[in-house]
């Protein structure tokens, strides 16, 4: 019987996979082809993966370049790369296959998946009031960087939010609204206003990405008194760098006649398509 249970035992080692993982090597150089010393972070997606050995779970993984050259042991699966220490580069993305074999990763590269579409980059979760006597005032409740790379050609940043104006003394102020990006300001549209509750939608295509990205820059506001002149429906295209970090705004401007008037933004809600 000992025989038998050993004979099987044996005999399921020789069927049973191993654990694949690749060496991946590679070689880093600046623009004159000299070899570059720096860090390269290797990030898995944020699902977890079946292998043959069970379940893929690690965390992103940090080498360091000696004299350009690296080496890092993968399991199968897909990766973005990005350059830590140097943040003029954007991440790029590997799929790496089944293997026991050592690639280098010029044969693995791969085009990035558009990440996290759809899904609410902010919600505000508090009221906004911008009072005329405060000028300018940012009608989201935090200040939200976009990271590097994020967006890319085709990408749409949308925005959608509820509010109301209240002019008690009735004067009818002029009132204006600013979607930007960074210091850029993509679009502003401006109208008197009165009492009234309102709804903005506005959307940020992006035409092209990198260092000098296209971006065009859409809003439309609409308001429950008919009695006044409605928002006109703009669209304006602008320089940016996706390369960088890049502060998402859109602020409100309420003049000040009274001392009273405001700008109210009860929900708002931007997300990435």
């Amino acid at each position: 019987m000992s025989h038998v249970l050993g004979a099987t035992f044996f005999a399921l080692l020789l069927v049973a996979p191993l654990a694949r993982s690749a060496t991946v090597t590679g070689n880093l150089t600046d623009i004159s082809l000299a070899p570059v010393n720096t860090k390269l972070l290797f990030s898995p997606t944020n699902e977890v993966s079946l292998t043959s050995s069970g379940l893929n779970v690690g965390p992103p993984k940090i080498v360091d370049t000696t004299n350009g050259a690296f080496s890092v042991v993968l399991a199968s699966g897909d990766y973005t790369v990005s350059l830590p220490l140097i943040a003029s580069r954007r991440p790029f993305c590997i799929s790496v296959v089944p293997t026991n074999v050592t690639i280098n990763i010029t044969n693995l590269l791969t085009g990035c998946p558009i990440t996290n579409t759809g899904v609410p980059l902010h919600i505000n979760t508090s009221q906004i009031v911008a009072w005329s006597t405060n000028g300018e005032c940012s009608l989201i409740d935090t200040n939200i960087t976009i990271p590097p790379g994020t967006l890319r050609t085709r990408s749409v940043l949308i925005v959608e939010a509820f509010g109301a104006f209240a002019d008690p003394a009735n004067g009818s102020p002029n009132v204006t609204f600013q979607l930007k990006l960074g210091a850029t300001v993509l679009l502003s549209i401006a109208k008197p206003a009165t009492t009234a509750s309102w709804h903005l939608r506005a959307a940020v295509t992006f035409r092209s990405a990198g260092l000098f990205a296209i971006a065009l820059g859409s809003l439309a506001l609409t308001q429950d008194n008919l009695g006044l002149e409605p928002f006109f429906f703009g669209s304006q295209t602008a320089t940016v760098d996706t390369t960088s970090p890049l502060t998402f705004g859109l602020t409100g401007k309420i003049n000040d006649v009274a001392h009273t008037e405001n700008i109210i933004c009860e929900q708002l809600l931007l997300k990435l398509e």
